[in-house]
């Protein structure tokens, strides 16, 4: 990704945010592209190359608390209403012609999923990859959708999240960086597994379990993603875990979403990913298709990170998708 392409944006919050933008060419439409934890915008650099190849333009933010964005300590920033509104103001901004669809992974998803209760007007489509479209949530606690989706599964899903939010996660990460990251890229189902339980990573990471790195990913990439995340501090992007573990900041954000809001409206594209230990499949099937009814679904045996292992396969489907559009 051409660093001269990168330009520094203020949302009207007052928050700086550190955008790629290339300007379509033969193409009306442009791509936004929101990373997830623990990336950056450099998470979409094949997707980048292969559509402003075709004259598609694209829009990657570093996403808050990420690269060269700000990285406000203050969880209460990090809402996602607030972030799709924030992201919103930097599209506006750019004085983009043409369409815009909005493209999420991971917690990017999530931002997407925002952007279509509470933007919608203000993009031709929306895309989700690994993680699905996701509802707001005024009234269930985190307590109680992990007992829910441990009861569906027969296993922690999401217990990582209460590791995430501690006050000495960081330190603990930071103290066993590259275990955590080999943790990350092999996306093995059985280390993936114990690490998704509320206590997994600690128990975890001090064992330093030597993993190579998987076939789609060079050494230099690895490098610069994990040096990424490392300039950017352990404690700013942590916190889009701490609001989601705060049932009064997300109950209180998703209660100011009208319940007409929560179909969307637009055209929409979803990644599934096969091999995905936690974001499973079926976490979708069955919830998605009533609230997304201009539904597309693509399936990958793939883990997490598809737009990596799969990105020929996932390149030519959203490209075909968005020509439909």
């Amino acid at each position: 990704m051409d660093p001269q392409a990168y330009q520094l944006l203020k949302p009207n919050r007052d928050l700086q945010y550190n955008v790629y933008y290339v300007k379509a060419t033969s193409q009306t439409t442009t791509l936004l592209l929101l990373h997830g934890f623990p990336n950056s915008s450099y998470d979409w650099r094949y997707q980048v190359d292969f559509f402003t190849k075709l004259g598609y333009g694209v829009i990657v933010p570093d996403m808050l608390g990420y690269g060269g964005t700000d990285k406000p300590l203050d969880p209460t920033l990090y809402q996602s209403s607030a972030l799709a509104q924030d992201i919103v103001d930097v599209v506006d901004q750019l004085k983009v012609q043409g369409p815009v669809v909005a493209i999420g992974h991971d917690w990017g998803s999530v931002i997407a999923s925002r952007l279509a209760n509470n933007h919608n007007d203000s993009f031709a489509g929306f895309g989700f990859v690994s993680v699905g479209y996701t509802p707001p949530n005024p009234a269930m606690t985190y307590e109680q959708f992990l007992a829910v989706t441990t009861s569906m599964f027969g296993r922690e899903l999401f217990g990582y999240w209460d590791f995430f939010a501690s006050k000495d996660a960081p330190e603990i990460i930071g103290q066993h960086y590259d275990a955590f990251w080999d943790c990350l890229f092999a996306q093995k189902p059985s280390a993936v597994k114990q690490i998704s339980t509320k206590d997994g990573f600690r128990s975890y990471l001090p064992q330093k379990v030597p993993t190579a790195l998987p076939s789609y990913l060079t050494q230099e990439e690895a490098d610069i993603t994990k040096q990424n995340f490392k300039n950017t501090g352990l404690k700013a992007p942590l916190n889009w875990y701490i609001v989601m573990m705060n049932d009064k900041l997300q109950q209180e954000d998703a209660a100011k979403i009208p319940k007409e809001n929560y179909k969307v409206k637009k055209p929409t594209f979803f990644a599934c990913c096969l091999n995905d230990a936690i974001c499973l499949p079926a976490l979708y099937e069955t919830s998605m298709p009533p609230l997304v009814p201009q539904l597309t679904v693509h399936k990958y045996e793939a883990a997490h990170w598809v737009q990596w292992e799969k990105r020929d396969e996932l390149n030519q489907d959203l490209k075909k998708w968005l020509e439909a559009l």
